[in-house]
């Protein structure tokens, strides 16, 4: 049985003018030992579906159908006691913002040993060794452990964040934009750092970013989200070599590589679709120069070709429209 299952996900927020269809029909499966990236442009939908996930959506947002379950166990309809042990223990969240995560009045080890004492009842020497293997494995001197957040850098704390994250060592594990705002180096230990856990707690991870090249390098399987809706999954690989949805192929051919010849890049336009008022047909109908007819009427559901899936009715046309990209560009 997969570790999450995600099966016909809703949310929507409540704004002043209307409703906004944040995440329409999201379904998905999380295997364990699976590390899987969602990939898409701000306002996509993604931070949104992986806060649903724990219900940490804000006092507008609601989740109004579908499922999400954790090991058979129906989170939507946990009590908030019962979800107050889920989280950390089972299921950990690293937000975007380390800046913000981390209590500004209390030592790095008092939040951590914190977050032990809400759901372990051991010795508080226990607590500190813990923390003490935790900043080992992430690459932090031990004794920082007695640091305020003002003390620390932006990576470090970014890096401690991620401590917190291990502490409990959980099944689960979201990381929503973890490398955002750090250099290079430090993007490269932060990804190493996720592998290293999964690798060593036998764990599944989901990773959202907007950033192709962290999640090819690390994920086994990549989502593309537009509009609320995910309309491409596949092998990390083989989506970025031979992708099949209009938008991914967009999203590659947008993305410089040492490979790329800069004439060969395109740019598309950034103007997502309107949520309170989404396309009845395709969500990337506006955007989309391969559109036909039927794309107006109807969003195409999930169709597999090969190992992969694709929400585009001409999916089984993708290497003819990637290499009409290529040649003529996003026209």
């Amino acid at each position: 049985m997969p570790r999450l299952n995600v099966e016909d996900l809703k949310v929507k927020y409540d704004v002043d003018d209307g409703e906004v269809n944040a995440v329409d029909g999201v379904s998905f499966t999380l295997s364990n030992d699976e590390i899987i990236g969602l990939l898409g442009e701000s306002g996509c939908g993604k931070s949104t579906l992986s806060k649903s996930i724990i219900r940490d959506l804000p006092d507008n947002g609601t989740i109004t159908s579908g499922s999400i379950k954790y090991n058979e166990k129906e989170l939507e309809k946990l009590s908030n006691k019962e979800l107050r042990q889920v989280r950390w223990e089972e299921i950990a969240y690293i937000p975007q913002n380390a800046m913000n995560s981390l209590d500004k009045v209390y030592t790095i080890q008092e939040q951590i040993i914190e977050t032990i004492s809400a759901h372990r009842d051991v010795a508080r020497q226990e607590k500190v060794q813990k923390a003490k293997e935790i900043f080992d494995m992430v690459g932090i001197d031990h004794f920082r452990l007695e640091d305020y957040p003002h003390e620390m850098s932006g990576g470090m704390k970014q890096r401690i964040v991620l401590a917190l994250a291990f502490i409990l060592e959980p099944n689960l594990i979201i990381a929503d934009e973890p490398t955002t705002g750090v250099d290079v180096l430090l993007r490269d230990k932060i990804l190493a750092d996720i592998e290293k856990y999964q690798e060593r707690y036998n764990s599944s991870i989901l990773i959202v970013s907007h950033d192709i090249a962290d999640l090819v390098e690390t994920c086994d399987t990549l989502m593309v989200m537009y509009g609320g809706k995910i309309v491409e999954r596949a092998p990390s690989k083989q989506l970025i070599q031979n992708p099949t949805h209009p938008y991914t192929m967009g999203l590659i051919q947008s993305t410089p590589t040492l490979e790329t010849e800069t004439k060969n890049l395109i740019t598309m336009s950034m103007d997502p679709p309107d949520l309170k008022s989404p396309p009845k047909g395709c969500r990337f109908i506006d955007k989309c120069p391969f559109a036909e007819s039927e794309c107006s009427t109807t969003h195409p559901e999930m169709n597999k070709t090969n190992s992969s899936e694709s929400a585009c009715f001409r999916a089984d046309e993708h290497q003819n429209i990637m290499a009409q990209i290529q040649e003529e560009g996003w026209k």
